[in-house]
C-alpha cells in the first residue's frame, strides 16, 4: 500500500496543477525556453531538462506550459530528494554504529537542517505555487538553500573524510538551486 500511496501522493497535486493552473501575469513558455530563461549554466540548463523530461514534461517546442508548472514540478522533485537524504540521514544515525564522534554530530545537525529545509520547500510545493501566493517564495526558497548549504558546511569540515552521503547533499542543494531559479519566472 506504501509503494503505491507515495507516488499518487507525488503526481496527483502536480497533474492537478497542470490541469488547473491560471496564475495571473505568469507567461506560457517551452520546456526549452523555459530552462534557457531560469538557468545560466550548461550545467543548471541540462540538470533542468532532465528534470522536466523525468516529470514528465513534454520537451517540444510546441508544448507550452505555466511557467509555475516548472517550478511546481521542480519543488516537488526537490522535497522528494530531501525526504530521501533525510530518511539516510536517519538510518546511518540510527544503524550506523561505527560512525566517530565529529560523523554523528554532523550527521545529527544536517538532520536538523533538512527538516526546515523540507519545511521550506514543502511550503513553497504545497502551499503558495498552486495558490499563486508568490510574495516571500524568494525568501523561502532562500531558506531551504541555506539549510542545505550548512548540512553541506558540517560535512565538508576539515575532520570529516567527505562523508559517504555527501553527494546527497551536493545534489539536493542543486535541486533547490534549479527550483529556485524555475520559480524565478514567476516574478519573485
Amino acid at each position: 500500500m506504501k509503494i503505491i500511496l507515495i507516488p499518487l501522493l507525488v503526481l496527483a497535486p502536480l497533474c492537478m496543477a497542470a490541469t488547473r493552473l491560471q496564475c495571473p501575469g505568469v507567461p506560457h513558455v517551452n520546456t526549452m525556453n523555459a530552462c534557457r530563461s531560469a538557468c545560466g549554466t550548461k550545467f543548471m540548463y541540462d540538470l533542468c531538462i532532465d528534470a522536466m523530461r523525468s516529470g514528465g514534461i513534454d520537451p517540444s517546442l510546441s508544448h507550452m506550459e505555466e511557467a509555475t508548472v516548472y517550478a511546481i514540478l521542480a519543488a516537488n522533485q526537490t522535497s522528494a530528494s530531501y525526504r530521501d537524504t533525510l530518511e539516510a540521514l536517519r538510518i546511518q544515525l540510527q544503524q550506523n554504529t561505527s560512525l566517530s564522534g565529529p560523523e554523528r554530530d554532523a550527521y545529527g545537525g544536517c538532520q536538523q537542517d533538512y527538516v526546515a529545509a523540507v519545511n521550506s520547500i514543502d511550503l513553497i510545493y504545497v502551499t503558495s505555487l498552486p495558490n499563486c501566493f508568490f510574495g516571500g517564495l524568494a525568501g523561502e526558497y532562500r531558506k531551504g538553500m541555506t539549510s542545505i548549504e550548512n548540512c553541506r558546511d558540517r560535512m565538508l569540515a576539515p575532520w570529516l573524510n567527505r562523508p559517504p552521503l555527501y553527494p546527497l547533499v551536493e545534489r539536493d542543494r542543486n535541486k533547490v538551486v534549479l527550483a529556485y531559479f524555475l520559480g524565478s519566472l514567476l516574478g519573485i
